[in-house]
């Protein structure tokens, strides 16, 4: 990691991009040193005007590289930002103040950007940056034999090979074009990286006798915690009808087991009930509903309904069990009992309120393909609410969000006080998730600042329909 500690005034901008220029030649990322030095002098004079107003003090800035991304971070501990800032409006460039054009300039030029609160130790505004690699722009023409009939007996299910890697961006190009939300699966170099450092994990089913992938199914565990999301499924046209789907997915979690995850987490799409009820068969237990939390998929050569954003059932498998003492918030705690006792996990409810630190700890995050903003509240503190509106008002007008997350994490904790606060900011009840963040349970809650039409959203099991309905319900009152 390179390190750069600046004094808190303009005249250092230089500085800073005589930083940033070097660090981007001795990484060798000379492709995108443009966006970088663009996005590092915006941040800079970002927190200038906003951190540092009327005071001085000193901007650490940090660079440091993974396996995929340039990262870029500043931390500082001025004044924290003002959450009245003007809004942008909906006129165009020429009505948009100097700082909320900073930060759409980041937006735009960026992967992601994460606003890190440290206490007292300040604030962090991190922000990511894609490393060049190849994409899959054409797909290799091939002759396909009219007499092809797929035969179950030729399969087999097997983890990823690296061999394998650039079928699989081309099975995915094939099914949706280019209009799946998670782009790694176009770039066969991240495929590999992604499944080398464990962040991703795929399964495929193989055919033997033509040596060509049929389907593939993976477990995302971007921050390699104890719960993975499964999904990125696909199953190529001429192998539909054998059942690949599910085989698949059987494999993939036998490894999460072996892996010693704790659980699988899968977000089935409401738009037909196929996903869904490959969830209930494998005896994954509904825990929770994202409605809008999807970019639209569309599937190559299928129409598909694009009027609104995607809505999504969150399902969720236990492979471990452990004891677990959690707080819930009174209103909501029938419901989420039952949640619990369909997931059979070991859970008791704390008897007694602990007391309230002073300082909670708040993070949040940006992920622009989905347009998904996420709040992450891990410790609970008497200042958690102003640091979560500050999060909320970055994410909604600077960063654009369509709709926001917010997870509290509920075991050891009082989250009573905190839950009717965010309620009060018309954020509604959405589920819980067993060992999301940081391996402890979490409540689920949601800003929805847009209609979703209901009646298109389809849901399969009984018990599914009963927690939509009373999510569905929380959402009408936070209108």
């Amino acid at each position: 990691m390179l390190k750069l500690i600046i004094p808190s005034y303009k005249k250092f901008l230089p500085l800073l991009n005589s930083f940033v220029n070097v660090s981007s030649e001795v990484f060798d990322v000379r492709q995108i040193q443009d966006k970088i030095e663009l996005c590092a002098e915006e941040a800079f004079v970002y927190i200038l005007r906003n951190s540092y107003r009327d005071e001085e003090g000193d901007i650490e800035i940090s660079i440091e590289i993974s396996e995929r991304y340039f990262i870029l971070s500043f931390i500082d501990s001025g004044l924290p930002i003002d959450i009245t800032f003007p809004q942008t409006t909906a006129d165009g460039l020429k009505s948009i103040d100097t700082q909320t054009l900073e930060l759409l300039l980041i937006k735009k030029f960026s992967h992601k950007a994460e606003w890190l609160n440290h206490g007292k130790e300040g604030r962090e505004f991190k922000l990511y940056f894609e490393l060049p690699q190849q994409a899959i722009y054409t797909l290799p023409e091939t002759e396909e034999d009219e007499n092809f009939e797929a035969s179950i007996d030729d399969i087999v299910i097997k983890q990823f090979e690296e061999r394998w890697a650039m079928e699989i961006s081309q099975i995915i190009y094939e099914a949706y074009g280019y209009s799946y939300p998670n782009e790694d699966l176009y770039f066969p170099e991240r495929i590999i990286s992604l499944n080398e450092s464990g962040q991703l994990v795929s399964v495929v089913a193989y055919d033997t006798k033509r040596d060509r992938i049929a389907g593939h199914y993976a477990l995302e565990r971007e921050d390699l915690g104890s719960v993975a999301e499964i999904g990125q499924a696909v199953v190529v046209p001429k192998y539909r009808g054998l059942g690949l789907m599910k085989k698949i997915r059987v494999k993939t979690q036998e490894i999460g087991k072996e892996l010693g995850l704790e659980g699988i987490m899968s977000k089935p799409v409401t738009v037909h009930l196929f996903s869904q009820k490959t969830n209930e068969a494998l005896g994954a237990v509904p825990v929770g509903m994202g409605f809008g939390v999807s970019p639209v998929k569309k599937f190559k050569k299928i129409e598909a309904d694009s009027s609104q954003r995607g809505s999504c059932m969150y399902y969720y498998l236990p492979l471990k069990n452990r004891k677990r003492v959690l707080s819930v918030p009174a209103k909501h705690r029938e419901v989420i009992e039952a949640i619990y006792r369909d997931l059979k996990l070991d859970y008791s409810f704390q008897k007694e309120e602990c007391n309230l630190r002073e300082n909670g700890i708040v993070k949040s995050s940006y992920a622009p393909n989905f347009e998904l903003g996420s709040i992450f509240v891990t410790e609970i503190g008497k200042d958690n609410i102003s640091y979560i509106k500050e999060a909320f008002f970055n994410l909604l007008f600077r960063m654009k969000a369509e709709v926001i997350l917010l997870y509290i994490v509920i075991e050891d904790q009082n989250v009573e006080r905190l839950v009717l606060q965010a309620e009060d900011e018309k954020f509604f009840f959405s589920g819980i998730l067993p060992s999301f963040v940081e391996g402890k349970d979490v409540l689920v809650y949601e800003f929805l600042p847009q209609d979703i039409d209901e009646s298109k959203v389809e849901i399969y099991a009984d018990r599914a329909k009963a927690l939509v309905e009373y999510i569905s319900n929380e959402k009408r009152k936070a209108v």
